[in-house]
């Protein structure tokens, strides 16, 4: 009689955001990630201590500079996560350490997608779904929470935005996914130059940003992220210990990429519960990238001539859209010997940067600080964010 090969128990690739929560005594710890590439870093990093990421962090802002979009909401949420759909690995990987994530879903978009971006969700192994309570009218019309015009920008009426809540919960029904509101009172505030003033206007938002949590908690909300782009934690953390008072339960999420120079325990202790590292593997991939380039295009400055949507991406110093274009053509077999040679390259330096980031975030003690010097501002990448680089046609052609 032949020996029976048993199947091979293949682990799970993801875990949801809210089981890990119930495991890790409610801290969560998220990284950006934006490729394959970026994913297997964080799956595989471990800090000197044994510190590890939770999960992952699909981000409006970097995800549309990767595809070579300005992050205005050009195009859906539900057309993002079709991106997840297509090209996320989070569950084709079969080994290696299961991660959680979580999905930028901007205004959350059209709300009769939202049954279908929320299955779309699922299905990439997504466990927590993010909107923002921006005042949103076409789109293309987004500001950036972190830009300097942010104050441009409304808010969308709270009983409104509680009705997107409940419609995200609705389709949420028999799936493990946190939906959480994301409250914009704080980026969306206008600063004042007379002291007066701007003391008024800080309380104002404060006051109205408790005001939409209590507004979101009564309409069911599973989690509530309060963003800031201000470089003290001063308001961040005055929110955390404002809303605790009122609810100790629900998970509180906070960003810290302004106000990185404060210690991940204090936000913990203030009663954050996710913590997320919003863009810092973009913004290190083309740090590396531009440098190493830089070297090449000055012995080699007609190596895409030829090229327009390469020069492009160049011009606008997207590497990020650059590398996506090269490893497309590469896959299809289009690419040139000289292209291949960059690309390998390129491909390297970044993923030696990216590691190196990786690591610092989970080493150190600060929120970001210590990897922050080894990429770009947020400023300059929401300036080579701003340049569309690839038509959207193309993209959904």
């Amino acid at each position: 009689m032949g020996s029976i090969q048993e199947t091979p128990i293949l682990k799970p690739s993801s875990v949801s955001v809210r089981s890990l929560l119930a495991k890790n005594n409610n801290k969560v710890l998220l990284c950006e990630t934006h490729d394959s590439f970026s994913t297997e870093i964080i799956r595989n990093g471990v800090g000197k201590d044994g510190q590890v990421f939770d999960g992952i962090w699909y981000s409006g802002l970097t995800q549309t500079t990767y595809l070579g979009l300005p992050d205005v909401e050009l195009i859906s949420p539900l057309q993002r996560a079709s991106f997840l759909a297509l090209n996320g690995n989070l569950k084709r990987t079969t080994s290696g350490r299961p991660l959680c994530a979580a999905f930028d879903a901007d205004s959350g978009g059209n709300i009769a997608e939202i049954p279908d971006l929320v299955t779309l969700l699922s299905h990439v192994g997504v466990g927590m779904v993010i909107i923002e309570d921006k005042a949103l009218t076409a789109p293309g019309q987004k500001v950036n929470s972190l830009a300097a015009a942010s104050g441009t920008q409304g808010q969308a009426d709270p009983d409104d935005f509680a009705g997107v809540i409940r419609a995200f919960k609705a389709a949420s029904t028999g799936r493990d996914i946190l939906t959480t509101a994301r409250i914009e009172s704080f980026t969306c505030r206008i600063a004042k130059s007379d002291p007066v003033e701007e003391k008024e206007s800080c309380e104002k938002a404060m006051q109205d940003a408790l005001h939409r949590a209590k507004t979101y908690h009564a309409a069911g909300v599973d989690a509530i992220m309060i963003h800031s782009k201000s470089k003290s934690p001063d308001e961040v953390i005055a929110f955390l210990h404002a809303y605790r008072a009122f609810d100790p339960h629900t998970p509180l999420v906070v960003v810290p990429t302004s106000y990185s120079a404060t210690t991940k325990e204090t936000f913990y202790a203030a009663g954050a519960n996710v913590i997320i590292y919003a863009n810092h593997l973009m913004r290190a991939k083309i740090t590396a990238v531009g440098s190493i380039s830089d070297k090449v295009f000055a012995q080699n400055p007609d190596l895409f001539n030829d090229d327009k949507e390469a020069l492009a991406c160049i011009q606008a110093r997207n590497y990020g859209c650059l590398l996506r274009k090269l490893r497309e053509r590469s896959y299809w077999g289009e690419e040139t010997k000289e292209a291949r040679l960059y690309r390998i390259v390129a491909e390297t330096t970044a993923s030696e940067n990216i590691q190196a980031a990786v690591n610092e975030l989970l080493d150190g003690d600060l929120a970001g600080c210590e990897a922050d010097k080894r990429i770009i501002t947020v400023k300059e990448l929401l300036k080579i964010n701003g340049q569309q680089v690839a038509p959207v046609a193309e993209l959904f052609g």
